[in-house]
């Protein structure tokens, strides 16, 4: 019998996609496994698993996945379904919608952050067409040294 309130488990260490240094990918993206990305990214990514943006990586992109971490630079909105992080050396310029969110001191942000699963927030659309991020003065910034 199948238990409802197991939750789905994602993890990193099942990389099924690598784009690597020196690879750049222009278009939309999609992998049912995890996505780790080194070099650059424009478009949209979608991953079933999680994507792991690595200090090399340089995405300008949607983000949707059950699980996200950000240790490179991302500028699009970020939709996590579990849980997102923004690790030491990472900078998100754009929206966050996710219930779980974790950023380390000296991260730069600059955009919304909605704590609530994509298919809950108003402007979360799960596969969805998100409005691209904009830095028009409004919403949060931080920046720590």
């Amino acid at each position: 019998m199948l238990d409802a309130s197991k939750k789905r488990s994602f993890g990193d260490t099942k990389v099924v996609t690598i784009i690597g240094q020196g690879t750049t990918v222009i278009g939309e993206l999609k992998s049912k496994g995890t996505i780790r990305i080194e070099g650059v990214v424009s478009g949209r990514v979608h991953s079933d698993d999680t994507i792991v943006v690595q200090e090399s990586g340089r995405v300008k992109a949607d983000l949707y996945a059950g699980q996200i971490t950000i240790s490179g630079e991302v500028e699009g909105n970020v939709f996590a379904q579990d849980r997102l992080e923004i690790a030491t050396n990472g900078k998100l310029v754009g929206d966050i919608v996710s219930p779980r969110v974790s950023i380390a001191e000296g991260v730069l942000f600059e955009g919304k952050c909605t704590m609530k699963p994509p298919s809950q927030a108003p402007s979360g659309q799960q596969g969805g067409q998100a409005a691209p991020a904009k830095n028009d003065g409004g919403g949060a910034s931080a920046k720590s040294e």
